[in-house]
C-alpha cells in the first residue's frame, strides 16, 4: 500500500513534477458569461483566458471542485488499497478544501485532507514534499510533519496594480483594500496564516519596483532552497527577478510559471508573486 498526493489546480506544477510524482490534480472551474471551463489547461488555455480577462465586460467567476469530482479521484486512487493525502488551497480563498472533506467522509478510500493554508508555488512546495516522501514509502506521520515544516518557513508576496478584482471577486474586503482601488495605488499583498492581507501600497510603478527589489535583496540574503515565480502576462519581470536570483544564489531552485485562470482572475494583468522556501 502506498500513499498517493492529491491536489487543486490552483497549484503550480512543472511537467517534469507532474510526470515524475504520485501527484493527482482536481481542477477547479472557471466560469466566462454562460460558458463553463475546467482549469485543466486543457478545455481553456491560459492564453486564451487572458484575453477574457482583458475583453470581457463580466469578471470571470471561478468554483471550487464539486464533492463528486473529489469522491471520483478518491474511489479510482484507492481501489487497489492506496490511501490517499488531499492538499489543498487556503480555505480563506475557497471552500475547495471543505468539499475535499466532505468527499473524504463518503469515500471508502483512506483519505486525509489538509488545508495548506496556501496557493500557487507555496502549495506546490508542500504537494512536492510531500509526493517525494510518499513515492520513497515515508508514513503519513512523517509526510505531515514535513508539510508542517513547509507551511511556517514558506512566505509568498503579490504585487498588484489593483486590487479590483480581488474586491469584485469578494476575496478581500473594501476595507482591507483602502484606497488601494483609487488614483494609481499599487499594492504589495502578503499571504499570512493562509490570508491575502495588504502588506503595503504606494503610488504608481515605481513603489512597486522599490517593494520587489527590497524582497529580493532579502531573499538573496535568507538564501532559500526553493523560490517560485507567477506572474500574469508579465514574464519580463518575473524573468528580471529569477536572473538576479539565479546569479547570486546559483544553488537555490528558481521556477517561473505563468499564473492559470483561477489566480489570474483575482490578481489581475501584471501580476509578480514572490514565493520562497527557508529550510
Amino acid at each position: 500500500m502506498s500513499i498517493q498526493i492529491v491536489t487543486d489546480s490552483t497549484v503550480q506544477l512543472t511537467p517534469d513534477e507532474l510526470a515524475t510524482l504520485p501527484i493527482t490534480v482536481v481542477p477547479l472551474v472557471v466560469r466566462l458569461g454562460k460558458q463553463e471551463f475546467l482549469n485543466d489547461g486543457i478545455q481553456i488555455t491560459n492564453t486564451q483566458f487572458l484575453s477574457h480577462l482583458v475583453n470581457d465586460d463580466e469578471l470571470p467567476k471561478t468554483s471550487q471542485p464539486s464533492i463528486g469530482q473529489f469522491l471520483e479521484v478518491f474511489d479510482q486512487l484507492g481501489q487497489n488499497g492506496d490511501e490517499v493525502l488531499c492538499l489543498n488551497l487556503t480555505h480563506f480563498l475557497s471552500g475547495t478544501v471543505n468539499a475535499a472533506r466532505q468527499a473524504a467522509d463518503m469515500s471508502d478510500t483512506k483519505v486525509t485532507v489538509v488545508d495548506s493554508l496556501s496557493i500557487d508555488r507555496g502549495l506546490a512546495f508542500q504537494v512536492i514534499t510531500a509526493a517525494k516522501l510518499a513515492k520513497n514509502g515515508a508514513p503519513l506521520e512523517t509526510i505531515l510533519n514535513a508539510i508542517d515544516l513547509h507551511r511556517s518557513h514558506t512566505e509568498i508576496y503579490v504585487f498588484l496594480n489593483t486590487l479590483e478584482n480581488l474586491i469584485r471577486g469578494g476575496r478581500i474586503s473594501k476595507a482591507a483594500g483602502g484606497i488601494a482601488n483609487l488614483l494609481n495605488i499599487k499594492v504589495m499583498a502578503e499571504v499570512k496564516d493562509g490570508e491575502l492581507r495588504v502588506a503595503a501600497k504606494g503610488r504608481g510603478k515605481r513603489f512597486i519596483r522599490k517593494e520587489v527589489d527590497e524582497l529580493v535583496d532579502r531573499i538573496q540574503t535568507v538564501a532559500p532552497a526553493k523560490v517560485g515565480l507567477t506572474h500574469v502576462d508579465n514574464l519580463t519581470q518575473a524573468s528580471e527577478v529569477a536572473n538576479r536570483i539565479k546569479s547570486a544564489l546559483p544553488d537555490t531552485l528558481v521556477t517561473i510559471h505563468e499564473a492559470g485562470p483561477v489566480i489570474s482572475t483575482y490578481t489581475s494583468v501584471g501580476a509578480l508573486a514572490i514565493e520562497f522556501y527557508t529550510d
